[in-house]
């Protein structure tokens, strides 16, 4: 069994997080179990070792349009509960009950 395969991703869609080195505020869209972005973005990418060790996480910034995809050894949690300002953010996720949740069903 790949090592990947037991890993249990440690923020769910919805999740504010906040990148470790860079500072910025963000919320989970999506969670990969391994890196799925392509190489040509990472050259890291092909490295097996690279591609495997932890999730990966597609976050919308805060006061920003911006899409970042980040592993989840750069991320923590965000508790402060205040809303992200992204224009993207209502083609993601829905803000229900004071959570946001994925406007899609998964599959």
């Amino acid at each position: 069994m790949e090592p990947f395969m037991n890993k249990i991703a440690k923020y769910n869609i919805g999740d504010l997080v906040i990148h470790k080195r860079i500072r910025y505020r963000a919320i989970v869209i999506d969670v990969d179990p391994i890196f799925q972005a392509s190489g040509k973005y990472n050259p890291r990418a092909t490295q097996h070792e690279f591609a495997t060790r932890n999730p990966w996480y597609r976050l919308l910034v805060d006061d920003s349009s911006q899409i970042t995809y980040v592993e989840e050894c750069q991320l923590l949690p965000d508790t402060s509960q205040e809303p992200i300002n992204n224009p993207n953010i209502d083609d993601y996720l829905i803000k229900n009950k004071g959570s946001y949740q994925k406007t899609i069903p998964s599959h």
